[in-house]
């Protein structure tokens, strides 16, 4: 078309010299001139006498085409054949841009569903493959750090492998035809542009390569970052019993430091190859313009041929840079697949595919023979000395001995947790080695002292290793575990849902239910470790009676510290530091009179006249070991909760240190919520611009950049208009203006360069900044809501009244609740997204302008075209319409499919375990990829919009050009408008059409991260419901939150007064209330009716955090963080005690460092201290003692009053329950 162009521009200029507008006559004419046959012009003359050919001839000589060589550079041609070959190229656009639409729909569409399903897939692989691995690796990898590597990087290798490859391979296609073309059309002139490219290759694959690694190492750190995040969740409530939320807080941010730095060395880089991109492709404009009109100047090349060079080289650079864009997204993808994909192909050191399946089952043998075992962990450590004991099918064999010991050790080598270090050990004559692990496991019950149950109903945790249960059968195991009765007082029975981690559940319901799945197993051998601690006595004896009769039949190891539990075992081992010291029965070993002796003596209390003598079921370790949990209050209290409360002695200013400022008391939460929602839409922009403020030179930087870079494309069009006009010139002249425009185009190269460079510079790392800072706010404020919080995971009250589809409301569910990994999915997803919404205003920035110069460009040239092409604009905007639209839906389907898979993923690798145990590894798989799979065809159709749109947007782009060009040289045939001004009018079109189609890609992407910006809001500015001073408080009673409908404690006007330093012990039976007393106190939740007084003033009154810090708490379930046993003491010596479900301490070592850091942080001697216990030993000297039942007191005074009353804590000091 450009040959044609400039056949065009020469006959209306001829004409205009001659003044012969018969093209036929013309013809003749040039072909006489330019032949130099002269005497032909006579018989032109006869022929035509109307006009003077000997001063046509003159007049002809005198103008810029005298040396123009028509036989050589371009022949003349008529204006009706030149019109017919521009109609042939518009008529091209038409059905480019057809073809535009149906390859971009097409190659979008089909790699993104593409994309979807192999990150889907991959996914999958990596769950399944973490689920395989053994538990020495999980103990070296936190759950939060797993989760958030599936979600983060196959986010990355999705965005990698997707339409960005079809947009990389179209960009190089286009690249690589535009070489093509150039090279056929004047390889010497291409060959010297060409170099230019392969020296920015080079460079921008080695920094690519810089990039893809530094990525890898952010994502290692963020994944770090997460895996506290979740560690923090899933344990918020000893975390805020200490008042220790900012010490998490430094911890987190600590190891988001690292990440943060190398998002802003990745700024740099992203900056250069992008500047070296745009700036290479402006210079070797400046080089074909340059080198191409000494080309022509000598004869080597034709001004047609430079054209063609000029446009190829053009596209071709154009295509190049936009392939920038692809390059970095798989950069990125590389830098996590080879996380993840190491992931997918490690091999467990304890395989599950291998080992033989007999077909019939175990007898129950068991044999230890010299086994020695030492934790992976720690290598220094050797926790068995060479064990060896045998155990025969049907007998019960207990194990028992301080904590630490190697009790437990015994349990997780018989469930292959770990492989021993030496020796054998043998079922049914066997090694443990010779069995396939799976099969194994399936004949193994166990019942872990620390209880874990699923986030689904009681029913299917009863059945969960056992799916084809009746409901009989369920019902039967329940009965045997005594948690029938409790079960089916509840409201929705065996379909009550349990909540995360057992949530809704007290310790010992809890307990019973995990007692009740392993009976329904009906395994082969029964492994008990501390499977009635979370009882109360009477409950434990019936359990008891139970367990005694399961194992009728079958090897049981029980693991205890409890008379009542081991003394009718066949066999008694006692164990001290990883060595057997004592064998026997329970009368051999007390006729012996020696360790074990000893630690029934220390056991037994006498007590005379209005004393009972009972056996006492305390523990055989040096201190009280734990109980159970109250209704609802999950694991942060305890049977020995014990609340070391210095007195609070000065009354506190009432000043938040969360809240910046003086409690306002008459404001309430739902006055809150509502003023928020009423201003949010006024109030983003301005937070969003305080968020900025610390940050002002980057982001100036990037505006700075964006705006003149805004400007370079109609620039460039401007420039490049005007030199083409140059070839429209001859000899020095020529050459002279091809120099001037060739040197304009060097400035825009070096400006071009500077510019990409300031806005990806500054913007990127505005972004790792506001990442960094959200990360931050978001933990910060999520660590300080009130533990209700973390029942319901109610962020915005706005959500409820979401319209939701059909795939939302079978997730209802999951998307109300909370889940740490939920809590962790947001901190990565929202964070994430909201990081590119700087560069992404950056670039919309520069679409503005550069709309704005190239259609004021291209109304000063030629008011009439540029209104005929602006009609045309809205079509533009539509594709681009139609592709946010489609991209916004498509991103919220993920960002909930990342949500729920990701609560399903942190849930099965906290408690991998017991999934490992149960043989459940499988229903976790299933439910993880039916999460993924079910929102899938959403997805698709989300994507096929996506590739509507874009294709849509992509045809609309040629249709404009087809259009530009063909009214451009209609009105120049009119002569309404000049050569130049119409290419700089068509051009000015065409890179406008270029910058709306890249709003098709920026303008999603802006509104995504926008959209994330005000969830990351939600979370930021969503207020506690328990905050200082905002509620009082008379006649206690209460509910939990998550269950509205039933009421824990109702006090009435009962009262519970502790003097100054004196000790009180509740009892009673499990869920009658004691834990819920002391979870009130901290303020974990507010009562909705009475009021709590710490040193005569309400604990409302009390700045929250220094509350939290005079209050010390031993769970139940005692909760350590990985981080060294100096770290766990001060937290509230240097050995890494691992995380939640993968811990490296014993439950009474564990015990033991919690105990000690209640202590620590408070060493004065006097203390108020409230125990919550079973055993009589523990609180037999409290000052006073209250008995509860159904949340109402029936009994208090001290040890001595309630004896005399022979009431029912009479009863069960006489039922030997030890209280």
């Amino acid at each position: 078309m450009t040959d044609s162009a400039i056949s065009l521009v020469i006959n209306f200029a001829l004409k205009k010299i001659t003044g012969i507008q018969n093209d036929n006559t013309l013809e003749k004419l040039m072909d006489i001139i330019t032949s130099d046959n002269l005497s032909n012009l006579s018989s032109l003359g006869q022929k035509y006498p109307e006009f003077d050919f000997n001063k046509l001839k003159n007049s002809f000589n005198k103008s810029e085409y005298a040396n123009y060589d028509f036989g050589k550079n371009l022949k003349f041609k008529k204006e009706d054949d030149i019109v017919q070959e521009l109609n042939y190229y518009f008529l091209m656009f038409g059905v480019i841009a057809i073809v535009s639409f149906i390859c971009s729909f097409i190659y979008y569409t089909f790699l993104d569903i593409s994309a979807l399903y192999q990150a889907t897939r991959i996914r999958s692989l990596v769950f399944k493959s973490i689920m395989k691995q053994d538990i020495p690796w999980h103990e070296k990898t936190s759950a939060g750090e797993l989760s958030s590597r599936i979600i983060g990087d196959t986010i990355l290798i999705e965005d990698g492998i997707g339409s960005k490859i079809g947009m990389l391979i179209q960009n190089i296609s286009t690249f690589v035809a535009a070489m093509i073309v150039a090279f056929i059309s004047g390889w010497k002139l291409t060959l010297y542009m060409s170099a230019l490219f392969v020296l920015v290759t080079v460079v921008v694959s080695a920094l690519s390569i810089v990039l893809a690694k530094t990525t890898e190492n952010a994502q290692n750190s963020y994944a770090t970052a997460g895996g506290i995040a979740q560690e923090t969740f899933s344990q918020i409530r000893t975390i805020v019993s200490f008042g220790n939320e900012q010490k998490e807080i430094d911890r987190y941010t600590k190891e988001l430091i690292p990440s943060y730095k190398m998002g802003i060395k990745k700024s740099h880089i992203l900056g250069i190859c992008l500047g070296l991109f745009f700036g290479i492709a402006y210079f070797s404009y400046s080089i074909a313009f340059i080198i191409g009109g000494k080309l022509i100047y000598s004869g080597e090349i034709v001004a047609g041929d430079v054209l063609k060079v000029l446009m190829g080289v053009m596209f071709g650079a154009q295509s190049f840079g936009m392939s920038s864009s692809s390059i970095t997204a798989m950069s990125s993808a590389i830098g996590s697949a080879s996380v993840l994909f190491h992931v997918i192909e490690r091999e467990s050191k304890i395989r599950k595919d291998i080992g033989e399946h007999p077909e019939q089952p175990l007898k129950g043998n068991i044999e230890f023979r010299n086994v020695h075992f030492t934790y992976p962990s720690r290598p220094d450590v050797e926790v068995l000395k060479g064990i060896s004991f045998k155990c025969e099918p049907g007998q019960t064999i207990a194990l028992v001995g301080a904590s630490g010991s190697g009790k437990s050790t015994v349990v997780q080598l018989l469930e292959r947790f770990y492989e021993k270090s030496e020796g054998d050990i043998f079922i049914d004559g066997k090694t443990i080695e010779d069995f396939n692990i799976s099969w194994l496991r399936s004949q193994i019950g166990l019942v872990s002292q620390e209880p874990t149950l699923f986030d689904t109903t009681i029913a299917e945790n009863i059945s969960i290793s056992c799916p084809s249960a009746t409901q009989k059968q369920i019902e039967t195991a329940a009965k045997l575990a005594n948690a029938h009765e409790f079960i089916s007082k509840l409201s929705n029975g065996y379909q009550t849902s349990t909540g995360e981690k057992g949530l809704q559940l007290s310790g010992g319901q809890k307990q019973r239910i995990c007692i009740a799945r392993a009976l329904l197993m009906n395994p082969k051998i029964l492994l008990l470790d501390e499977a009635t601690s979370a009882l109360d006595n009477q409950s434990e004896k019936i359990v008891q009676k139970a367990l005694d009769s399961a194992s009728s039949g079958r090897t049981t190891l029980v693991i205890a510290h409890r008379l009542t539990t081991i003394k009718n075992a066949d066999r008694i081992i006692v164990m001290d530091k990883g060595v057997i010291i004592e064998s026997g029965t329970h009368e051999e070993l007390i006729a012996k009179q020696d360790v074990y002796y000893n630690l029934v003596k220390n056991q037994e209390i006498n007590v005379k006249e209005n004393n009972v003598t009972e056996e006492d079921t305390s523990s055989f370790d040096e201190n009280p070991e734990e109980e159970y949990r109250e209704e609802g209050l999950d694991h942060y209290i305890s049977q020995e909760s014990t609340l070391l409360d210095k007195r609070l002695s000065t009354r506190l200013s009432i000043q938040s240190n969360y809240s910046g400022g003086v409690i306002e008391r008459h404001s309430t939460v739902g006055s809150v919520a509502i003023s928020d929602e009423k201003v949010k839409r006024s109030v983003d922009r301005h937070r969003y611009l305080s968020y900025n403020k610390p940050i002002w030179f980057r982001n100036s930087l990037g505006i700075i950049g964006s705006i003149f870079n805004g400007s370079m494309q109609p620039l460039c069009a401007f420039i490049y208009a005007s030199a083409i006009n140059s070839f429209n010139k001859q000899g020095q002249e020529m050459l002279d203006s091809t120099k001037f425009w060739g040197l304009m185009f060097m400035v825009l190269a070096l400006a071009n360069f500077l510019c990409v460079y300031f806005k990806q510079y500054g913007f990127s790392s505005a972004g790792e900044y506001l990442s960094f800072i959200f990360r931050k706010e978001m933990y910060n404020n999520i660590i300080r809501q009130e533990i209700g919080f973390f029942d319901t995971c109610d962020v915005s009250k706005k959500k409820t009244k979401k319209k939701t589809t059909k795939t939302d409301s079978k997730d209802s569910k999951a998307n109300t609740s909370t889940g740490t990994g939920t809590l962790t999915a947001k901190l990565s997803t929202e964070t994430s997204l909201v990081q590119g919404l700087n560069i992404n205003f950056g670039t919309l920035i520069e679409i503005l302008i550069g709309i704005v110069v190239c259609y004021s460009i291209a109304f000063y040239y030629s008011v009439k075209l540029t209104l005929i092409l602006l009609a045309f604009t809205p079509f533009l905007f539509a594709g681009v319409l139609i592709q946010m639209k489609a991209m916004l839906d498509k991103n919220e389907e993920k960002r909930r499919i990342f949500e729920n898979s990701t609560k399903i993923a942190v849930e099965a690798i906290v408690g991998i375990k017991t999934v490992n145990a149960l043989n459940i590894e499988e229903r976790f798989c299933r439910l993880y990829d039916e999460k993924l799979i079910e929102p899938r065809n959403c997805l698709k159709r989300a994507h096929i919009k996506t590739g509507l749109g874009v294709g849509f947007g992509n045809c609309m782009i040629f249709l404009s050009y087809g259009i530009g060009y063909y009214f451009g040289f209609l009105f120049f045939r009119k002569g309404q408008l000049d050569f130049e001004g119409t290419f700089k009018v068509c051009m000015a079109v065409i890179f406008t059409s270029l910058t709306i189609g890249q709003a098709g890609t920026a303008g999603p992407d802006m509104v995504k991260s926008a959209n994330a910006f005000s969830r990351i809001l939600e979370i930021i500015d969503r207020k506690s419901k328990i905050n200082a001073s905002d509620l009082s408080f008379n006649n206690i009673r209460f509910r939990y939150p998550s269950r509205p409908d039933i009421t824990v404690l109702r006090l009435g006007n009962d009262k519970i007064e502790v003097p100054e330093n004196k000790m009180l012990a509740i009892v009673g039976g499990s869920g009658c209330g004691k834990s819920t007393i002391v979870g009130l106190l901290p303020r974990w939740y507010d009562p909705q009716h009475g009021e709590i007084l710490v040193d005569g003033e309400k604990n409302t009154n009390y700045n929250l955090k220094y509350l939290r810090e005079h209050i010390g708490i031993v769970n139940q379930e005692p909760s350590l963080f990985n981080i060294s046993i100096r770290e766990n003491i001060r937290y509230g010596y240097d050995t890494l005690v691992g995380g939640t479900g993968t811990s490296q301490m014993s439950g009474g070592q564990k015990q033991r460092i919690a105990i000690a850091r209640a202590i620590i942080q408070d060493a004065s001697q006097g203390r108020t201290t409230i125990t919550i216990a079973h055993r009589l030993s523990t609180i037999k000297n409290a000052d006073v003692i209250i008995v509860m039942r159904n949340g109402r007191i029936i009994e208090k005074g001290n040890h001595h009053e309630l004896m005399a009353k022979k009431g029912e804590y009479y009863e069960m000091v006489l039922a030997g329950d030890g209280v």
